[in-house]
């Protein structure tokens, strides 16, 4: 765990993030302007124990799959895969709208990661494995008429 140092908004969470994944597992935590924190696994097999044995290995390795199992279940004890427990977590696709939001005091953290990788998709919709909650999130948006429904007769 290190603390933040530099300019602190959404496109220097997203480089830093980008350039540290390229690496090892690793987290940005902001819980406020004065405490923000990039967070890395040092040696990934530690991991290992925390995920879910019963998921397939290509899933392991997606980010957001090892933010739910390290912080989430392991540290904050919050199973998202539970419904009773999803209240206490929320996606925002724009991280200057969720860091505000830790800032209002609406939310107490905010946990930014590296995004699944379009190959990693792929990879795993091939094999049929589905993909974690907003592990896809993909923009510009399709319109769902073009890729859902049937064109000619």
């Amino acid at each position: 765990i290190a603390p933040w140092s530099g300019p602190l908004n959404g496109a220097e969470i997203k480089s830093r993030l980008k350039e540290l994944g390229n690496i090892q597992i690793t987290f940005c935590a902001y819980m406020g302007k004065d405490q923000t924190f990039i967070l890395t696994v040092k040696d990934p097999r530690n991991v290992l124990p925390l995920l879910d044995s019963n998921e397939p290995k290509d899933m392991q390795v997606l980010d957001v799959t090892q933010l739910h199992a390290i912080l989430f279940r392991h540290i904050l004890k919050i199973d998202t895969r539970e419904k009773d427990q999803q209240q206490y977590v929320s996606y925002k696709v724009n991280s200057e709208e969720a860091m505000a939001m830790v800032d209002k005091g609406e939310y107490n953290v905010a946990f930014f990661m590296n995004p699944t990788l379009i190959d990693q998709v792929r990879n795993l919709a091939e094999k049929g494995i589905r993909l974690p909650q907003k592990a896809t999130f993909f923009y510009p948006k399709l319109l769902s008429g073009l890729v859902i429904n049937k064109f000619g007769p």
